[in-house]
């Protein structure tokens, strides 16, 4: 994994005049997180060097060194950047309903190449790293399983699931099956499969 700072080169944004309201720091952050994914859309993570995203977002080795100390890190930030808004729990409904609408938010979101390629990168780079895998878990999966769980209870409160149902276990199988098409079998993520998924929940509903 690479990592260690390249000196003698500028620190800020090349070629790119000062805009009023926007920090210099701040806007060379946005240029390397861009590039980086532009780039791994490209090349993937083993393709992908410090000089190129260097290059592409037009910033010293320096400046990116003092910002993350490896690529991976770099990616992580560039990942999470480029999906927090985009993965926010709607609001509204009932517990099942929301919990089936953020499911089709994942699936177009790993539809879009752009986050996919990323995310695929970090699942893989966090195998044999564990920093990496503890903050994938944490800055990515941690909350957000927790907004879910919160959902599959209140749907047992509310009678839309059995009272004995395990939201552990619920997660599991909605989140595991879209994951496995992703990273395992490569079948497609479909408008209609968050649908299909949440029907199979009928198998731990209520009887009516």
């Amino acid at each position: 994994m690479e990592t260690g700072p390249n000196s003698g080169v500028g620190d800020e944004v090349r070629a790119d005049p000062a805009r009023p309201g926007r920090p210099r720091s701040e806007r060379a952050r946005q240029a390397v997180l861009a590039a980086t994914r532009d780039l791994i859309t490209d090349r993937g993570l083993p393709g992908l060097t410090v000089d190129d995203i260097a290059g592409r977002a037009g910033v010293s080795k320096a400046t990116i060194y003092r910002w993350w100390p490896t690529k991976a890190a770099i990616l992580m930030d560039a990942f999470t950047d480029l999906v927090g808004a985009r993965m926010t729990f709607p609001a509204g409904g009932d517990p099942l309903g929301r919990l089936r609408d953020q499911l089709g938010r994942v699936a177009r979101l790993m539809n879009d190449p752009g986050a996919r390629r990323p995310f695929v990168a970090l699942v893989a780079a966090s195998q044999h790293d564990p920093e990496l895998a503890a903050a994938l878990r944490d800055r990515f999966i941690a909350t957000r399983r927790d907004a879910a769980r919160e959902l599959v209870t209140e749907a047992i409160r509310a009678g839309q699931l059995a009272p004995g149902a395990d939201p552990d276990a619920v997660l599991d199988m909605l989140y595991g099956a879209l994951y496995y098409r992703l990273l395992i079998s490569g079948d497609p993520l479909t408008a209609d499969y968050p649908d299909r998924l949440v029907a199979l929940l009928g198998a731990v509903r209520t009887p009516s």
